[in-house]
């Protein structure tokens, strides 16, 4: 499945569920313009702040909307719609197709959302640091990581996830100033919280698992479980200190395994590092050592084949197999192009669907982070609606003992 984009920076199927899809946008033409698909009309478009600066680093001409997304919902499951766009003295055309997608099988059982890379802290984005909040920040405005940060778990809430996972990087430096912002953050939902740490966490000069337990968010570098209905949250430990890339030891690879084994049906495994897929390592960031991948991977798929592995730590979208279980990478809260991931655990499946940030003064940033590595940020991370939205079926669990 291609991404699915209209050009000139206007309308982007973003996101695609069964009976819902997610539409975002850089830009438009004009403001108080209406979005269509399937007989459902809703209208978008505001304009940005005085201090916006685009993709492009240019303001906004005058009259355009700034960005957005929006998600319409009461769709059929696996059908075709045409995605219309339409305004004031504009004729309603088209400006995208989009397909729902199909439900897994069964019932509906739970649901849960993930978030990574949240970077509480940070004041810059890009290789020269030289992306930042506007300076002074207007009165108000909250730091771009928490803003991002927040959206995303307010959005994931009201889409109906029952617990949120926090797969890393959480902090940007593990510093204590950080630790209690990102507690306060996570503090504003009413959902359940589990926290795992990635590499930023660690590099700091105290002990984050420590202060996040003292504040009521256990975390624990040994692997633990949670279990929800129809599924079993493993969570695991990749991060090394001083290190950006990872690492599962050998007995934290045979404890996961043990925790997946348990289960009373699939397991999602949820690591900051992804495992690394080849003998070398061919995408940066760096993932676990190819060492550490093939054996947990190994113990995991002998464990309990109804398995999926889900990370975070590249920024970047991505989906792809590794010893026979699927691995998804999901990218950062706060830069292009901001996002959640939402699990929908069914009885004969799961479907991941990863939705954009999308309050409009979180937007605004993450819009402008899209010309990060000189341009190539903003085609490189959100890879393709396929790698963001998509049904695992289960398959058949045959363990030995």
């Amino acid at each position: 499945m291609r991404d699915q984009a209209a050009p000139a920076g206007r309308l982007r199927v973003f996101a695609v569920e069964d009976r819902a899809v997610q539409i975002s946008w850089a830009w438009l033409p004009a403001t108080a313009m209406t979005i269509e698909v399937g007989g459902r009309r809703v209208e978008v478009g505001t304009a940005p702040p005085p201090w916006y600066v685009g993709a492009r680093g240019r303001r906004p001409a005058p009259g355009t909307a700034g960005p957005g997304a929006v998600t319409i919902d009461g769709l059929e499951p696996a059908t075709s719609y045409d995605v219309a766009l339409g305004g004031p003295g504009r004729p309603v055309a088209k400006a995208a197709t989009v397909r729902t997608l199909p439900p897994p099988p069964g019932r509906l059982l739970s649901q849960f959302a993930t978030i990574s890379d949240c970077h509480i802290g940070e004041l810059s984005v890009g290789p020269m640091k030289r992306l930042h909040d506007p300076r002074p920040r207007p009165t108000g405005l909250v730091p771009y990581p928490s803003r991002c940060a927040q959206s995303a778990i307010v959005a994931a809430e009201a889409w109906g996830a029952q617990l949120l996972v926090v797969k890393g990087d959480l902090t940007c430096e593990g510093e204590p100033h950080e630790i209690y912002t990102a507690v306060d953050l996570l503090a504003t939902g009413s959902m359940p919280v589990e926290v795992i740490l990635g590499n930023h966490d660690v590099r700091g000069s105290v002990d984050t698992a420590a202060v996040l337990t003292s504040c009521g968010i256990q975390v624990t570098p040994a692997p633990r479980a949670r279990d929800l209905p129809g599924v079993r949250l493993v969570l695991g430990h990749s991060p090394l200190p001083h290190s950006h890339a990872g690492a599962v030891t050998g007995s934290d690879a045979a404890a996961l395994a043990d925790l997946a084994h348990g289960a009373a049906g699939p397991t999602v495994v949820a690591l900051h590092h992804p495992p690394r897929r080849g003998p070398v390592q061919t995408h940066y960031p760096p993932s676990i050592d190819r060492r550490d991948s093939v054996r947990l991977v190994a113990a995991l798929a002998a464990a309990n084949p109804a398995t999926l592995i889900v990370a975070g730590h590249t920024h970047r979208n991505r989906r792809y197999r590794v010893g026979g279980l699927t691995v998804a990478e999901v990218g950062s809260t706060k830069d292009y192009p901001g996002q959640w991931a939402g699990y929908s655990v069914y009885e004969g499946g799961i479907r991941q669907v990863v939705f954009r940030v999308a309050d409009p003064l979180a937007m605004v940033w993450t819009e402008n982070t899209r010309r990060a590595m000189f341009g190539v940020w903003g085609w490189w991370s959100p890879g393709q609606l396929a790698d963001r939205c998509w049904t695992l079926e289960w398959p058949d669990r045959i363990v030995t003992a």
